[in-house]
């Protein structure tokens, strides 16, 4: 036997074990859902504190954009196995950003896409683990509609992209009838009807007598609304 034919062995017998290993990540990520009874599958903030666990413990061995295309793949298939999501897309974000949808859910990500962005909105608050893309929140024209009535009881639970070079903003964000859940290395968005100056807030947005604020804080004050609990970006 050649040497090459030696360490082809090898790989081989590495690729066995990887899929014994899948096997039993799927099997407790099923349980997992049977424990959830199917709602709230989709955790974005629980995927990122395992994707900075593994990137930390890479180092500079393999390229971070394989690590996160892989273990990508490995999320949505064992929310899959949970009972699945879906997605709804307007087609102008569909268009315009399918790349960076891919890149942060994977190819195999079920996708919707609808004309109208309110009822979108209303079949992820009247749905069951459905979510939709909107832009980011910012002064631009299309992104303030996080203003609107319809979002009362959604949440901002995540920002894509995913990695995110220094000093740059995400361009999109996930939103969920599901409040999101405090995790280590998140960043809060509040809804407020007044302008506040305040060191722990920083405005990014405003539409007609609404302000939405960042924090890297929990803030409980009546002036502010939570909209949204999100994974900070890993920045490159």
């Amino acid at each position: 036997m050649s040497q090459i034919d030696k360490l082809r062995k090898q790989i081989d017998k590495i690729d066995f074990q990887i899929l014994d290993l899948l096997k039993k990540r799927s099997k407790i990520a099923e349980n997992i859902g049977k424990e959830k009874k199917a709602n709230n599958l989709f955790r974005p903030e629980r995927q990122a504190s395992i994707l900075r666990n593994i990137l930390k413990k890479n180092g500079n061995n393999l390229n971070p954009s394989y690590i996160l295309s892989f273990w990508r793949s490995i999320f949505l298939s064992q929310i899959d196995v949970q009972g699945g999501i879906k997605l709804l897309l307007s087609n102008n974000i569909a268009n315009s950003y399918i790349k960076t949808i891919y890149d942060y859910f994977s190819h195999d990500i079920e996708i919707i896409t609808m004309n109208n962005t309110s009822k979108a909105l209303e079949k992820v608050y009247n749905g069951k683990n459905i979510l939709t893309i909107l832009p980011y929140p910012s002064y631009n024209k299309g992104a303030q509609w996080w203003a609107n009535k319809r979002l009362k009881k959604l949440y901002g639970i995540a920002a894509l992209p995913f990695f995110l070079r220094k000093k740059k903003s995400p361009s999109l964000i996930i939103v969920s009838k599901y409040k999101p859940i405090i995790e280590k290395d998140s960043y809060f968005l509040y809804i407020s009807k007044y302008l506040i100056k305040d060191k722990n807030t920083v405005l990014i947005s405003k539409s007609g007598k609404h302000y939405l604020y960042r924090s890297n804080n929990m803030i409980n004050s009546n002036d502010l609304k939570l909209f949204g609990i999100l994974p900070k970006n890993y920045e490159d």
